[in-house]
């Protein structure tokens, strides 16, 4: 009988993944819409880390951090949790749902390029290529905003950062490769990670439970979705993907996210994007698909100690 190809049994949780996840963007506009950006995230990180500690306890693996890992377990907190989160909250709110996702999932063609530097790992013509399209699809929709004047484009370069630091934090946890079950490791980071968020969200909202009584129902659903599915459900269903299949095909599940996002987006909150919102999915979708896709014959050199 001929071997099932790896992406086979991962289609349910590819699909997952992206339905989820693409459809939390337009949730994400609706949630702060109401709720200031950082008390929303103060509202949904703890709890979501709650629940994946529930799946590691359901799932019997250890909870425990060696104790020589926990100051870059903070380092890895504060970029894949606190910087991503703190920064894309507050882009989403000046910026469309389906732009914003498309700016956000280029995450992986800045930790292609930052992985160059820190993990000496070569540059070749498909990776060249990959990354012009990446930066030429920002220029499209950063120019936008610049020549019609509809929004400054603080609100994309805010989620740009939030992308750049999400793919620093990738590549440090590629590099330092911690020693530590990936859901264990995932609910500690989105713990340690909100910690800050928490801290500083009274500065962004003087009385953040004010309006709490106040919220549509709308925003409750945003929240509810951010824990329990956006939270929870889909970073259990992405380290269960990177631990049961190879590294360049997990990737590939992130492809269909801006593409849910856009979408969504169009069907949550009526948006109507523009031939630069559809140009610029393209070239970063084009832009992915170079830097993850390795041909059939194209060898990986082993990766530094």
């Amino acid at each position: 009988m001929a071997a099932r190809h790896p992406l086979a049994h991962a289609f349910a949780p590819i699909a997952i993944l992206a339905l989820v996840w693409g459809c939390n963007w337009p949730i994400l506009k609706i949630g702060v819409t109401e709720i200031a950006p950082l008390t929303f995230r103060a509202l949904t990180l703890p709890f979501a880390a709650l629940g994946l500690f529930l799946v590691v306890k359901i799932t019997k693996e250890r909870i425990g951090i060696p104790r020589a890992w926990w100051g870059r377990l903070v380092v890895l907190s504060l970029f894949n949790i606190s910087g991503w989160n703190g920064f894309v909250l507050f882009g989403v709110q000046q910026l469309p749902a389906g732009r914003s996702a498309i700016i956000a999932y280029t995450m992986p063609i800045w930790a292609t390029l930052i992985a160059m530097a820190v993990l000496h790992e070569p540059l070749n013509r498909r990776k060249v290529v990959g990354l012009g399209l990446g930066m030429l699809g920002m220029l499209v929709l950063l120019g936008d905003d610049l020549r019609y004047v509809r929004s400054t484009p603080v609100g994309a370069l805010l989620i740009l950062t939030a992308a750049t630091l999400w793919a620093v934090g990738t590549v440090l946890l590629r590099k330092w490769k911690p020693p530590i079950l990936q859901t264990t490791l995932s609910a500690w980071m989105m713990l340690l990670g909100s910690l800050p968020l928490v801290a500083i969200a009274p500065f962004f909202d003087a009385n953040p439970l004010a309006n709490l009584p106040h919220l549509s129902a709308g925003a409750w659903f945003a929240v509810a979705y951010n824990i329990v599915l956006a939270g929870t459900i889909a970073n259990w269903t992405w380290f269960h993907l990177a631990r049961t299949l190879p590294v360049t095909i997990s990737s590939l599940s992130s492809l269909p996210v801006p593409v849910v996002g856009v979408f969504s987006g169009m069907i949550v909150l009526g948006e109507r994007p523009g031939i630069a919102e559809f140009v610029a999915l393209g070239l970063v979708l084009a832009s992915l698909a170079a830097v993850l896709f390795k041909p059939a014959g194209e060898t990986t050199p082993p990766a530094p100690e």
